[in-house]
């Protein structure tokens, strides 16, 4: 599976907005809530990169019959991204 860096991203209303990801080799690309929750599922991990430093790996956490991607394993009804610089 691919090591998939998280540049930047946005949350709105507790859902990702958009995740700009990189791939060793590959330009920057933009991918919506649906697309990351579908990489995620296929196994890809995404780590956020801040400041230059790699982060731990996002979760996929399940609360109820939703999936929420979080910096943590908290089943929180909301998706958490870190600051981006």
């Amino acid at each position: 599976m691919a090591d998939v860096r998280v540049m930047r991203g946005t949350v709105e209303s507790g859902r990702i907005g958009s995740l700009v990801v990189a791939m060793h080799g590959l330009p920057e690309r933009t991918l919506d809530r649906a697309a990351v929750l579908a990489w995620m599922k296929d196994g890809h991990s995404l780590i956020p990169v801040v400041g230059g430093h790699r982060l731990p790996a996002l979760q996929l956490v399940e609360v109820g019959e939703e999936l929420f991607v979080r910096t943590d394993n908290a089943p929180e009804a909301e998706d958490a991204l870190p600051a981006f610089d």
